[in-house]
């Protein structure tokens, strides 16, 4: 092979190389992607959020159908006050106050209760010269009671008698019931009349 076509060979594989170390950069530059910009990951929750419940009272009691949603529900937007029982305040009217006495309590829930076909009954009973009121009912066939305080609502199961949710109640107060007076609402959407009764012990 002569000289010369050794230095033409020479120059074609150099001419080669720097066209590739060219090209390689120029592809970098002309198909490089904008970098985008870092979006926050939104966090995983295990929690499902809760649905909001409706401002209407015919549709908040709807959406209240169950007896957790319920509950909730009291301790996140109402409020127990001191005030003289004279009446308790109707639902809707405790509904758009959001707050009132035990016995206001009692009404409210268990008309949603009873809206949504749950068997609930008010229990109002005096000790010690006052007066607190509780909802009894059945919740998947498991007698429970509701109770109101200062530290909000709550809920456990009280046995299969008035009785020994008497007797559960007055192991939570510390003291002995004397009277009691149990009223429901009936099919007419009216609250049945409460008779007072004393205890027997």
């Amino acid at each position: 092979m002569s000289k010369e076509k050794k230095i033409a060979i020479l120059f074609l594989v150099l001419g080669a190389i720097v066209l590739g170390i060219i090209g390689y950069f120029l592809s970098g530059w002309f198909f490089k992607q904008p970098s985008a910009p870092i979006s926050p990951i939104p966090s995983s929750s295990t929690e499902k959020e809760k649905p909001s419940i409706s401002e209407n009272f015919e549709e908040a009691i709807k959406q209240l159908d169950t007896s957790q949603k319920l509950i909730d529900y009291l301790n996140e937007n109402f409020k127990i006050e001191d005030r003289e029982q004279i009446e308790p305040l109707l639902p809707e009217e405790f509904f758009e106050k959001k707050k009132g006495i035990s016995w206001d309590f009692a009404v409210f829930t268990s008309y949603v209760l009873w809206k949504n076909h749950y068997d609930a009954s008010i229990v109002r009973y005096k000790y010690d010269g006052k007066i607190n009121a509780v909802v009894v009912f059945r919740d998947k066939d498991l007698p429970k009671t509701i109770i109101f305080t200062k530290k909000g609502v709550s809920v456990y199961p009280h046995g299969w008698s008035f009785e020994e949710m008497f007797q559960k109640e007055e192991q939570r107060l510390g003291t002995k019931i004397t009277e009691y007076t149990i009223s429901y609402w009936t099919d007419k959407g009216e609250l049945w009349p409460e008779r007072w009764k004393k205890r027997n012990q």
